[in-house]
């Protein structure tokens, strides 16, 4: 079946995050509440999550964040890539799992050449359960046959996708595929064209 849309995983894929300092993996780490929803998968912000850890609010991880969005980068290939996919026809999407302060960054990095985004923290759902994939494939309005995800996390993006019914391609930047997984893999966005 040919493909209409190509999807992308966000971080490790199509942006990379210069200055990583994890606030949300500090927080998580002061908890003192012994189950705390995953911010990937609710529209909290990081004043919330800390709230809902129990933990003080700290200047230092709302800096902490700030510093990461700052630092959120394409890869070098990403907008081109975009650009002649689009010449091409497609529809593009970002589907990844994030929380809600990152998504501003992709949208402000990438958002004109992007038709929509499938957000964990906007659908309830991670990569790579089902209902992630479902909600992708309904916000493009296309069988999941009919859809390419690329992503950088073998489980997640090529083992999820395909087990929805999703095409898959797994982008292997360092070129540490095993040989199953060679077979599906690109070393960077230039291989979706080919």
């Amino acid at each position: 079946m040919a493909i209409k849309a190509v999807a992308f995983d966000a971080f490790g894929t199509l942006v990379e995050i210069g200055d990583k300092r994890r606030p949300f993996e500090a927080i998580l780490r002061l908890s003192t509440v012994v189950s705390v929803p995953s911010p990937m998968v609710g529209a909290v912000d990081l004043a919330a999550f800390a709230q809902a850890c129990g933990v003080a609010p700290d200047a230092r991880h709302a800096s902490d964040l700030a510093a990461e969005l700052a630092s959120i980068t394409p890869y070098p290939e990403a907008r081109a890539v975009l650009m002649a996919l689009r010449q091409r026809g497609m529809r593009i999407a970002v589907a990844s799992n994030l929380a809600l302060p990152y998504a501003q960054a992709i949208r402000d990095q990438l958002g004109y050449l992007i038709d929509t985004a499938c957000l964990s923290f906007e659908v309830g759902h991670v990569k790579p359960d089902p209902g992630f994939y479902d909600a992708l494939c309904r916000q493009l309005n296309l069988a999941p046959a009919d859809v390419l995800m690329v992503g950088d996390t073998w489980r997640c993006d090529y083992l999820g996708a395909t087990a929805a019914g999703l095409q898959a391609l797994h982008l292997d930047r360092r070129g540490n595929a095993s040989p199953e997984q060679a077979a599906v893999s690109i070393r960077d966005l230039n291989g979706v064209l080919g």
